[in-house]
């Protein structure tokens, strides 16, 4: 009688625990990264520009995470997040399956959104640096094999595939060793591929003309990938706590946390760069009619002679941007100037498209 009023207690409480933080956390999230690639999607819709291969994979990043904050979804409805005594053996199978699925559809997901950043960085690529292409194409090459290998030693450890869940079932799991062992290796790579990325745009912009302001805050800005270096450190070592058994809904909460941060912020960290034209459009669109309504009021204020002096400004004004329009590359810095770039033509084209990305494309 007891076991039976204990039950019904769980049953109708399993939604709980650390799961609706991990539900708050993900959703969070999610909806920047949605809002940040809508605004590509926005910025290629006014620009009517050509779509590029690093929109295209983290657009498919982005519908495939989707398709994974569902089953994660799920797997907090039955339970996980909270302590495995207060969930039931159908609720905790349950939540297993869901898990699963949402650890293999993310880390696809996640594969997918390093592409997209490794497939802008080849766009910055010019003929002029063959073995820049060279390392970001391996680098590309060895993140997505490692994943996708990944997700083949996860679905083949147990037999039949099941079992991953539903523990209590038929059959066994002879390669779960193995496949822990591959999950460590797997987040050592991820940790190290996420650095290489955040660090790569440093090696870009560091050695060129352009004010200190710009170089620092450029570098700060993706150095802030670097956070996706510590989502999937933390997320490696638990994995091991995973493999040796005890509150596995607990821990596994963490587990998906940390898994699902280090998707949305490769997805967001990644489309900040492209997005700078569009956020310059519109501020530099406001700033512009700020300035102009107040030269007017100066204007009626000071009478002929201001306006003299404002013309002779303007005249002045209109002369630098002439000379500009006929003057070599250059380099608009995150203030709104602009340096002359004393670099090698190859080197210019670099600039201008990470700096300023482009005007033309998503």
């Amino acid at each position: 009688m007891f076991d039976m009023e204990r039950r019904k207690a769980i049953e109708g409480n399993v939604y709980g625990g650390s799961g609706p933080a991990l539900m708050a956390s993900s959703f969070t999230q999610l909806t920047v990264a949605c809002i940040v690639v809508g605004l590509r999607i926005y910025g290629a819709k006014k620009r009517a520009g050509q779509i590029r291969w690093d929109f295209i994979w983290v657009g498919l990043a982005t519908i495939i995470g989707l398709v994974t904050q569902v089953f994660f979804v799920l797997a907090v409805i039955n339970g996980i997040g909270r302590h495995l005594k207060d969930i039931t053996f159908p609720e905790l199978f349950a939540a297993l399956k869901w898990s699963w699925l949402g650890i293999i559809v993310g880390i696809t997901a996640t594969a997918f959104a390093k592409l997209a950043i490794v497939a802008l960085f080849l766009q910055v690529a010019t003929p002029q640096q063959p073995k820049r292409k060279a390392f970001l194409w391996f680098i590309a090459s060895y993140s997505t094999a490692v994943t996708f290998v990944q997700m083949i030693v996860t679905l083949t450890q147990c037999v039949p595939v099941q079992r991953l869940w539903y523990v209590a079932g038929p059959g066994s799991c002879p390669r779960q060793d193995f496949a822990a062992k591959f999950g460590y290796f797997q987040g050592a790579s991820a940790a190290l591929t996420d650095t290489i990325l955040a660090l790569y745009p440093i090696s870009i912009v560091w050695g060129l003309q352009a004010s200190l302001r710009t170089k620092v805050g450029f570098c700060m800005l993706m150095g802030t990938g670097l956070l996706c270096t510590i989502a999937s450190t933390i997320r490696t070592v638990y994995v091991k706590k995973l493999t040796q058994g005890g509150d596995v809904t607990t821990e596994l909460a963490t587990f998906l946390a940390w898994a699902n941060t280090e998707l949305w912020f490769i997805i967001i960290l990644g489309s900040v760069p492209p997005l700078r034209p569009l956020f310059i459009s519109w501020f530099g669109t406001v700033r512009s009619k700020v300035t102009e309504t107040s030269m007017t009021r100066d204007t009626r204020a000071g009478g002929t002679t201001r306006m003299l002096s404002v013309d002779n400004r303007m005249q002045t004004v209109d002369a630098r941007h002439s000379k500009a329009d006929h003057s070599l590359p250059v380099m608009t810095d995150s203030d709104g100037e602009r340096s002359n770039s004393s670099q090698k033509p190859g080197e210019q084209i670099v600039v201008n498209y990470t700096i300023e990305t482009t005007h033309e494309d998503v």
